[in-house]
């Protein structure tokens, strides 16, 4: 997090930021399976599993950290540009080049 590397799938999941990691080829079909082992549970439980991660994640001041996280990336931006008069990554999306026409 804080020397902002990029790290790989495989790297998340050994951090626990991802419940599995599957090879490409396999991620429809495995994607396909895990959506249908969980149409098969009862909808009451769902719904309320559902409700419960969220009202800890909600306890737990998940949006204010959301919030939090989004403003100082969008202080960031303000900053780089105000100190390059540019707008960051223009050049790598290729927003430059989308303006021209």
């Amino acid at each position: 997090l804080f020397t902002a590397k990029p790290i790989d799938a495989f790297e998340a999941e050994k951090r626990g930021m991802v419940n599995r990691v599957v090879p490409l080829a396999e991620l429809d079909a495995q994607s396909r399976a895990l959506a249908m082992e969980i149409a098969q549970m009862h909808p009451h439980a769902l719904a309320m599993a559902k409700r419960m991660v969220n009202q800890t994640l909600d306890t737990m001041g998940q949006y204010a950290a959301l919030q939090a996280c989004f403003d100082a990336h969008q202080l960031g931006h303000a900053s780089a540009y105000a100190q390059s008069g540019q707008f960051v990554l223009t050049d790598h999306l290729g927003i430059k080049a989308a303006q021209k026409g």
